[in-house]
């Protein structure tokens, strides 16, 4: 009857292992971005979020023949970051910047980072995934 219980706590403890790395799995889906476009646009940045687990550019765009718009963007975190030769202060507020992104599928101004063109003219690559749905910051 001993093996019975080991076997049993073993099997709840897989099946737990399973439910939480389930979980992971949902929270990191591509599915909110039309990964089969990319897109390019050109802006200033609000502010650039270098935060774990994924960051955040936010980017005011000025359309030829329209109103400003708010693009708000997500890419990898920190350690992907870091490790493609970006910092914190590498994209200060103001700057103006390119970026590659596959846009949202529900046509709001977002997306998921692909690429990004620094100020100095340096393209990095700054994928990631997930929402990003938080609030978006307020132009000055």
């Amino acid at each position: 009857m001993r093996y019975g219980l080991k076997v049993s706590a073993w099997t709840a403890a897989a099946v737990a292992a399973i439910a939480v790395a389930g979980g992971a799995a949902a929270h990191h889906s591509y599915a909110m971005f039309d990964r089969a476009k990319t897109i390019t646009i050109t802006g200033k940045v609000l502010t650039w979020e270098m935060v774990n687990p994924h960051s955040f550019l936010w980017v005011i765009v000025q359309p030829a023949n329209g109103k400003e718009q708010t693009w708000g963007m997500e890419g990898g975190g920190i350690a992907a970051l870091t490790r493609a030769g970006i910092t914190k202060s590498a994209v200060k507020p103001g700057e103006k910047v390119v970026v590659d992104l596959h846009p949202l599928r529900d046509g709001r101004t977002g997306g998921q980072l692909v690429k990004l063109t620094l100020p100095d003219g340096r393209e990095v690559r700054v994928g990631g995934g997930g929402d990003n749905t938080a609030a978006r910051p307020q132009a000055q």
